[in-house]
């Protein structure tokens, strides 16, 4: 089971979290401190599993016309054996990955998909245009980035 399974948990309804909390055991590719953290907020997977695909999914747009193009592998390493090299490559791979992750996990905050929070407590973007009205309820990137 790799990273991009964690979209699937919110497709599962019949999933308790007690058989979530032994997936997050199985989840390849997790250090210890990311396995306590899957487990301690199981609600937030679907979102992380959300970001990852949005991070690669920029990836491949940003190096869609060079050699290397954020190819994804088919097994649960997401990445293959690229994520063993430290390159720039590497680098902008976990880069976009996490950026992803923090905005996935910050708009199911403002979606009041998470419990444990809620709206961005920011005022109006400045740069939002003058004709715009603001609802006042926007991502909650700082939630999102913890």
């Amino acid at each position: 089971m790799g990273l991009l399974e964690f979209e699937e948990w919110t497709n599962q309804p019949n999933l308790f979290f007690s058989e979530k909390y032994r997936l997050c055991s199985k989840i390849y590719g997790l250090t210890p401190g990311q396995r306590r953290i899957c487990r301690k907020h199981k609600d937030h997977m679907p979102a992380v599993g959300r970001g990852v695909r949005q991070g690669i999914t920029e990836c491949q747009y940003q190096f869609r016309d060079r050699r290397w193009n954020c190819t994804v592998t088919e097994d649960e390493t997401v990445f293959g054996p690229l994520t063993l090299i430290a390159s720039r490559e590497t680098a902008f791979t976990y880069a976009i990955t996490a950026a992803g992750v923090s905005l996935a996990v910050g708009r199911a905050c403002r979606d009041g998909r998470l419990a444990s929070c809620g709206c961005s407590r920011a005022g109006r973007p400045r740069t939002l245009h003058k004709d715009w009205v603001w609802g006042g309820c926007g991502d909650n990137l700082e939630y999102g980035y913890k």
